[in-house]
C-alpha cells in the first residue's frame, strides 16, 4: 500500500532521527559536512536544537545556511513582505545564531574555520550585520571528510533510506 508524502517524509524523519541519536558528535559532524540541505529538514534543527551538538558542527550549520542571504532583511516582517517563501530559511539561521551567541551549545571538540564560507553572497548589501564571534575559528580536532556517504548519510543510513523507498515506491 502506497503512503502519503507526508507520511513519506514522517518516517524518513523518523529514521533520521533515530540513526542520529545513535551516532558520535563525530558522524554528526561529518554528517553536515555532506549534508543534501534539500534533505530532512528535522535533522538539522534536531541538531540545532540540542545543547548536546558541538559547536564545530553548528558553526557549519550556521554557514552551510547562508546567513549572509538573509542578512539583506532587516527583521522577520520584512522577509514575509518581500519574499514570504523564505521565511522558514531565515527563522532557521536566526535560531542557529541566538543559540550560538547565547552559549547554548556545550562542546567544542572539532575544528571549524568559517573564512571558507564568509563570502558566500558577498554581494548582497547587508542590513544586520553577522556577530563577529560567528567569524571566529574554532580550533580542536581536524574531522575528515567520508569518503562513503551518500548526500551526508553513513552507509547505514542510506540502506535504511533506500529499504524505505523500496517499501514505498
Amino acid at each position: 500500500m502506497k503512503i502519503s508524502q507526508e507520511e513519506y517524509d514522517a518516517l524518513e524523519s523518523e529514521i533520521i532521527l533515530e540513526f542520529a541519536a545513535k551516532q558520535s558528535q563525530e558522524v554528526l559532524y561529518q554528517m553536515i559536512m555532506e549534508w543534501n540541505w534539500d534533505s530532512s529538514d528535522s535533522f538539522l534543527n534536531w541538531l540545532v536544537d540540542n545543547p548536546l551538538t558541538d559547536k564545530s558542527t553548528i558553526l557549519m550549520i550556521y554557514w552551510k545556511s547562508a546567513p549572509r542571504y538573509f542578512k539583506q532583511f532587516q527583521n522577520r516582517n520584512e522577509v514575509l513582505k518581500k519574499q514570504a517563501y523564505s521565511i522558514n530559511d531565515f527563522d532557521f539561521v536566526e535560531k542557529v545564531e541566538k543559540n550560538y551567541l547565547n552559549d547554548f551549545y556545550n562542546s567544542s571538540i572539532f575544528e571549524f574555520e568559517p573564512s571558507f564560507w564568509a563570502d558566500e553572497y558577498a554581494e548582497i548589501k547587508l542590513v544586520k550585520p553577522i556577530p563577529e564571534i560567528m567569524f571566529k575559528k574554532i580550533h580542536g580536532k581536524i574531522v575528515e571528510h567520508p569518503s562513503n556517504f551518500t548526500e551526508g548519510c553513513p552507509p547505514e543510513l542510506d540502506t535504511l533510506l533506500e529499504e524505505l523507498y523500496e517499501k514505498n515506491h
